[in-house]
C-alpha cells in the first residue's frame, strides 16, 4: 500500500500548469459521463462562485494567493471560481479556475463561460453575487450574448435609482448606463419592493422580457443557493492538508470537484436502475470519497512515474 508521503511527493514534483491540464481533462471526463445520460440536453442556470481556502502563509504569496476581506484570522486566500449548474438533479461542476493575484473577475467569467460551450453545455441564465457587479463584467456577458442576473451593489447611483422608483419617477424596468466612459456598461435595471426591502437587479434581457417575468425574478436568483448545496459537498470532499506546495493544494481541490460530479453520477445511475425520484440520496458522500481514495491511491501506485514525467 502506498504511503501518504509517497503520494504527496508524488503529486508536489508536477509542475501546476501541467496539473491544471490534467485535472480539467479530468473533470472534463466526468462531464462526458453526465451528458451520454442527457442531464444537459437543455441548457442549463447555472452559477458562478469564489471558493476562498483561509491561508497563513503569505510569506510565499508569489501570486498564487489573494487578499481580500479579513476573516477568521487571515486576509490572505487560496481561491478558486468555479461554474456550477444550479438546476435540481443537474448541480454538476461545468468548471474551475484558479484565481492569482493578476486575474480579473471578467477575465475569469469569460474562461469558464468558454469552458462550458466547449463542453457542449448551454447556459440559459447565469446568476453571480455583487462581487461581479461591474462595468467590466457587464460588458463582457453582454459581448459573449450571455444572459446574466446579478444583483446590484448599492453605488449612489443605484440608490439614485432607487430613490426614483420610490417617487414613481422611474419605472420598475429600466435602462441603466454605470462606469467611466471608457468602459460604460448600460443594461436593464429591475427594482422590486419585498418586504419593505428595495431589490436591484441587473440583467441583459431585453426589458419586455424583464417586464413579463419581474414577479419572478427573486425566485430565479434564488435558484443561485443552490450553488451552496455544491459548495458544501465540494468541502466534504476536500482533502485537508498544511503543505504550501501548490500543486498539491490545486490536486485536493480539483479532487473534491470530480468526486462531486462521481457522486452526482452515482446517485442518477442508481435512481434510473431503480426507477427511484432522482434527488433522493441513496450513495452518501463519505462512503463515495472513501472508495475513490483508496481507486486514487491504487492508481498513483500503478502509475506514479508516468505521473510525473508528464
Amino acid at each position: 500500500m502506498s504511503s501518504g508521503s509517497w503520494i504527496r511527493d508524488t503529486v508536489e514534483s508536477v509542475k501546476p500548469e501541467t496539473l491544471f491540464a490534467m485535472l480539467d481533462g479530468a473533470l472534463e471526463s466526468t462531464l462526458d459521463d453526465l451528458k451520454s445520460r442527457h442531464i444537459f440536453d437543455m441548457p442549463v442556470v447555472a452559477a458562478i462562485d469564489k471558493h476562498k481556502i483561509p491561508r497563513y502563509d503569505a510569506d510565499i504569496d508569489h501570486g498564487f494567493l489573494i487578499r481580500s476581506k479579513y476573516e477568521r484570522g487571515t486576509s490572505t486566500y487560496e481561491t478558486y471560481i468555479t461554474l456550477q449548474s444550479v438546476e435540481e438533479g443537474r448541480r454538476a461542476q461545468i468548471a474551475c479556475r484558479h484565481v492569482s493575484a493578476f486575474s480579473t473577475n471578467a477575465e475569469e467569467v469569460v474562461s469558464l463561460l468558454i469552458c462550458s460551450r466547449l463542453n457542449g453545455i448551454d447556459i440559459s441564465l447565469l446568476l453571480m453575487d455583487r462581487e461581479f457587479f461591474s462595468s467590466e463584467v457587464i460588458n463582457v456577458l453582454k459581448k459573449n450574448r450571455q444572459y446574466f442576473l446579478v444583483p446590484c451593489k448599492l453605488t449612489s447611483g443605484i440608490k439614485r435609482a432607487i430613490a426614483e422608483y420610490e417617487r414613481h419617477e422611474r419605472p420598475a424596468v429600466s435602462t441603466y448606463t454605470m462606469g467611466p466612459e471608457e468602459e460604460r456598461a448600460t443594461f436593464t435595471l429591475v427594482i422590486l419592493k419585498r418586504d419593505e426591502r428595495y431589490l436591484a437587479f441587473a440583467t441583459n434581457m431585453p426589458k419586455e422580457k424583464a417586464l413579463c417575468n419581474i414577479s419572478t425574478l427573486p425566485e430565479e436568483y434564488r435558484k443561485r443557493w443552490g450553488i451552496e448545496t455544491g459548495y458544501n459537498g465540494i468541502e466534504q470532499f476536500r482533502a485537508r492538508t498544511t503543505s504550501r506546495n501548490h500543486s498539491l493544494r490545486i490536486l485536493y481541490f480539483y479532487y473534491a470537484l470530480i468526486l462531486y460530479n462521481a457522486w452526482l453520477l452515482a446517485n442518477l445511475e442508481i435512481a434510473r436502475k431503480f426507477t427511484i425520484k432522482f434527488g433522493i440520496i441513496t450513495i452518501n458522500m463519505p462512503l463515495l470519497s472513501g472508495i475513490f481514495h483508496a481507486l486514487f491511491i491504487e492508481y498513483l501506485r500503478d502509475n506514479g512515474r508516468t505521473f510525473v514525467e508528464r
